[in-house]
């Protein structure tokens, strides 16, 4: 039975894969294209100069892999919730064989946490710690050079 289980998983994965490949693909390649571009990923950041409420959270899940949970912590307090929630739409899809549906509410519960921690991390900790930090190289500094004054004179 577990060899049979395990085939099972495999053949979800590689249909997920099968089905979504292409637009996998294509995010990764923007992704490549507008860092490479913009030197960022994040609209809001390549825009605005403002952090946005995931910025920190790969530097967070890439030092909670590398066992750093408390420097994940400082990048992105919500990543935790962002795991779990992975792990459970993960065994949900590919063990169970269930659909992704019944993560809505969850989603929608860690959205929230997400966004109020960052407004609480834009209230006590921007612009001076990373990833809390405003970009001056951005799109509306750009066309209109005064934004940019007008964001620096509002955080100081």
């Amino acid at each position: 039975m577990p060899r049979e289980k395990m085939a099972l998983i495999k053949n979800r994965i590689k249909e997920d894969i099968r089905h979504n490949g292409l637009p996998i693909l294509v995010i990764v390649f923007a992704w490549f294209a507008v860092t490479l571009i913009f030197h960022r990923f994040c609209p809001m950041v390549i825009v605005t100069g403002f952090p946005c409420p995931g910025c920190g959270m790969t530097r967070a899940l890439i030092s909670f892999i590398t066992l750093h949970p408390i420097r994940a912590m400082q990048y992105n307090p919500s990543y935790p919730f962002w795991i779990v929630v992975l792990i459970i739409g993960a065994y949900q899809r590919y063990v169970q064989g269930k659909s992704f549906n019944s993560l809505k509410y969850p989603l929608i519960i860690v959205g929230c946490i997400t966004i109020g921690v960052y407004v609480w991390r834009l209230t006590h900790s921007f612009p001076s710690t990373e990833p809390m930090v405003y970009t001056h190289q951005n799109v509306l500094a750009y066309i209109y050079p005064e934004y940019d004054r007008l964001i620096l004179s509002l955080f100081r």
